[in-house]
């Protein structure tokens, strides 16, 4: 009796590992699809209206993994996503209107991502993303 309560706790652990690793985020994920914020972020949740810089929230085509289209400047970026010690970071970068933002970046499905405001600039800045 033990031994099985064991083998189903084991089973749980595995799938509660494994259904928590499928939420990092990739550049894989986000290409495909265009992105527009619905809402604003909290909490892993959906929240009132967006409130982020309009280079995000007016629209973003991830095109490949390092080119994103930003509808708000009719322009292309750099992105790229990190690692960080308070989760994955994206960063945005557009050289030509000296734009550099960057966002903790939840994976909530595959058609659906939240961003929080990293850093000074970005503190209070949150957008529910979802692909269209």
């Amino acid at each position: 009796m033990l031994l099985d309560r064991m083998k189903y706790i084991f089973y749980f652990v595995i799938l509660l590992c494994l259904g928590s690793c499928s939420t990092i985020v990739t550049e894989e994920d986000l290409i495909g699809g265009e992105w527009k914020a619905t809402a604003g972020y909290e909490n892993g949740e959906p929240v009132g209206e967006p409130y982020c810089l309009p280079s995000v929230w007016k629209g973003l085509e991830f095109k490949d993994k390092e080119t994103v289209y930003v509808e708000a400047y009719d322009s292309d970026f750099s992105y790229w996503i990190e690692k960080s010690k308070g989760g994955p970071v994206i960063y945005f970068q557009g050289e030509d209107f000296g734009i550099y933002d960057k966002y903790y970046i939840d994976k909530i499905n595959e058609d659906e991502v939240g961003l929080t405001g990293k850093g000074n600039l970005g503190e209070g800045e949150s957008c529910y993303m979802e692909r269209q």
